[in-house]
């Protein structure tokens, strides 16, 4: 079966009124300043608190960045799913990943944010696992929406190795898109919905 249970859960409904402010405060700071820009101060003047609140809720930087990327890749889940799970299987729910794919490059802004947490993610013994999962489910999500779910076609067509090529093509892209402004992406993801038909048609007409 293709996994695609959430990476994470929701960690919004457990917080209380003054933590969800301080964390959406923690997200406008990431993406007005970057990583290294997330200090408590400017945190808390951007939350108009307390600095000794982020401290009383969170613990430490490490617990609000953790609490900050579950609500990122939370967020990203979400929305692929609300796009994706009401769609047939087959040419429809493959357009649909590539279509948001496209915008996800093209956003370029959007993308920062999680180009910002990845490098400390990477760095960071505790916090590599939420990558980890992430991006297994992501591979899994695509290999999911490209390839369909009946299994005789997902043997055929390669689902994994599907998934890992489209996740390696969306931040790629999406990389060179945050480095020059002008980069257009259209043409490659056309490209890669070729190369992706012709994959999944090669082993159904033999």
């Amino acid at each position: 079966m293709i996994h695609t249970d959430m990476p994470v859960t929701d960690p919004t409904p457990n917080l209380a009124p003054t933590a969800r402010r301080i964390l959406d405060a923690a997200i406008r700071v990431l993406d007005q300043h970057g990583f290294a820009g997330l200090t408590f101060e400017r945190i808390a003047r951007e939350a108009g608190e307390n600095g000794a609140l982020i401290r009383y809720h969170f613990g430490s930087k490490a617990g609000l960045v953790s609490a900050l990327i579950d609500t990122v890749i939370y967020a990203e889940a979400t929305e692929l799913m609300a796009i994706l799970s009401p769609l047939q299987p087959g040419d429809e729910r493959r357009d649909a990943l590539l279509r948001h794919q496209q915008q996800v490059a093209d956003g370029r802004v959007a993308f920062t944010r999680f180009y910002e947490l990845v490098p400390n993610m990477l760095r960071d013994p505790e916090l590599r696992p939420k990558l980890h999962d992430f991006l297994r489910w992501y591979r899994a999500l695509d290999g999911w929406a490209i390839a369909g779910e009946r299994p005789d076609r997902e043997q055929k067509s390669g689902a994994a190795p599907l998934g890992l090529l489209s996740v390696a093509m969306l931040d790629g892209l999406a990389l060179q898109a945050l480095a020059d402004p002008d980069l257009d992406v259209e043409p490659a993801f056309r490209l890669w919905k070729q190369l992706v038909v012709e994959h999944l048609e090669g082993p159904a007409a033999s």
